[in-house]
C-alpha cells in the first residue's frame, strides 16, 4: 500500500488527466446515459460526483475538492460523450464537493452553476471558501510537519501508511490550494426546478434542511435514480451545521420518492432505501439517548462517553469502521443543541 501511494503521487504530478481520473474516481453506469464517479481515497478528499448525459449537453453533480480532481471527472465525460458540460449542481456548501467548479468554467465558459439559494448564501458567507483557504495556506505546513515527526516516532505499519499517504497527497494539492479561486453558482432556486432535455427529465429538490442548510438532491423520477449529495452516504453522518430534528424530517421528505438508486456524497452506489432506514434510526436513538442524559443531570463529557458506549454497541456493525470515534462528535453537537448551547 505505501508504494501504491507514491504511484498515486506521480500521476497526480505528471500524468495526463486520463491517468489522473483513474487514479481518484471509478465511473459506473447506473441507468442510460447516467454515472455514478466514486472518489476513490485521496487528499484532500474529494466526494462523489455524478453525470447526465442529455441531449445537447451533459449535467454534473458536485464538482470534487480541486481543480485537478475537476479536471480528472472532466477527462472521464469526454470519454463518454464529446457533449459539453452545460450545468453543474453542487448539493451544498462543503469544500470538497465544489471547489472544483473553476476547472470546469475554464473548459466551459458558458456552464450554469446551480445551487439552492441557502446553499450560495453559504459559499458567500465564508468568503466562497478563500478565508479557509487561506487559513488552510498557513496551518497545513505546520500540519505537514508534525505528520513527518510523528512518522518519524512511529512503528506501527497501519498508522505509518497513513501518514505517509496524508503528507504525500497535501504536499501535493498545497501548491494548488493557494492559486485556488472556486467559482460562484450562477443559478438558484428555493424548492424545485426541473430540466427538460428531449425525454430526460431532471427535477433539482431542496426537501428540508440536513447535511446542511440547503441541500440539494438531483432525481432523475424516469429512471428512479438520485443524487443526495451528503444528505446521504455510505460513512457515518456528520452533524456539524444542523439538528439531527431536522434530518430525520429531510430524510422522510426524500423517502417519498420513488428512487431504486441513490448516488451518496461518499461511499458507494446504493439500491433501494435500507441506508436511508437505518440513518432515520440511528438519528432517531441519538437524540432520545442525549436527551436522557442531558435530563438526568449528565455533563457533556460524560454524555460523549455514555451515549456514545451505547450507539457503538447496537450500531457498530451496521456503520462504516470510523464509526466509534463519529459518533462522538454527534453525541456533542446533539447534547449542544438538547442543552440550548447551539441553535
Amino acid at each position: 500500500m505505501e508504494r501504491l501511494g507514491w504511484v498515486i503521487l506521480v500521476l497526480l504530478c505528471l500524468s495526463p488527466d486520463r491517468a489522473l481520473a483513474q487514479a481518484l474516481f471509478d465511473v459506473k453506469p447506473v441507468a442510460e446515459g447516467v454515472y455514478a464517479a466514486m472518489a476513490r481515497p485521496h487528499r484532500p478528499e474529494n466526494g462523489n460526483s455524478a453525470f447526465v448525459l442529455l441531449d445537447d449537453g451533459v449535467l454534473v453533480v458536485d464538482t470534487a475538492s480541486t481543480p485537478s480532481s475537476a479536471r480528472a471527472l472532466i477527462a472521464e465525460i469526454r470519454k463518454l460523450t464529446p457533449r459539453p458540460v452545460k450545468w453543474i449542481v453542487n448539493t451544498h456548501f462543503h469544500w470538497d464537493h465544489y471547489w472544483g467548479n473553476q476547472a470546469f468554467v475554464e473548459a466551459f465558459p458558458s456552464v450554469d452553476i446551480i445551487s439552492s439559494q441557502r446553499t450560495r448564501l453559504d459559499m458567500g458567507r465564508m468568503g466562497l471558501g478563500n478565508a479557509l483557504l487561506a487559513r488552510w495556506s498557513l496551518e497545513i505546513p505546520a500540519t505537514i510537519a508534525d505528520w513527518k515527526r510523528q512518522l518519524e516516532q512511529t512503528t506501527e505499519l497501519d498508522r505509518r501508511q497513513r501518514l505517509t499517504e496524508r503528507i504525500q497527497g497535501w504536499e501535493v494539492a498545497l501548491p494548488e490550494l493557494k492559486a485556488m479561486r472556486p467559482a460562484m453558482p450562477t443559478l438558484t432556486f428555493e424548492r424545485r426546478v426541473v430540466l427538460h432535455s428531449g425525454a430526460r427529465t431532471v427535477e433539482l429538490l431542496w426537501l428540508g434542511r440536513g447535511h446542511t442548510a440547503g441541500d440539494v438532491v438531483v432525481y432523475l423520477p424516469q429512471e428512479r435514480v438520485m443524487a443526495t449529495g451528503d444528505l446521504l452516504a455510505g460513512d457515518t453522518p456528520y452533524i456539524a451545521d444542523i439538528t439531527p430534528y431536522e434530518w430525520i424530517r429531510t430524510l422522510e421528505a426524500l423517502e417519498k420518492l420513488d428512487f431504486d438508486i441513490a448516488i451518496p456524497g461518499h461511499g458507494e452506489v446504493m439500491g433501494g432505501k435500507e441506508k436511508l432506514l437505518l440513518w432515520k434510526e440511528y438519528f432517531r436513538d441519538l437524540m432520545a439517548e442525549t436527551e436522557s442524559a442531558y435530563a438526568a443531570g449528565t455533563t457533556l463529557e460524560d454524555a460523549v462517553k455514555q451515549v456514545s458506549a451505547r450507539l457503538v454497541e447496537k450500531y457498530r456493525d451496521r456503520f462504516a469502521g470510523d464509526f466509534p470515534q463519529a459518533v462522538e462528535g454527534n453525541v456533542s453537537a446533539t447534547y449542544r443543541i438538547v442543552s440550548g448551547q447551539q441553535n
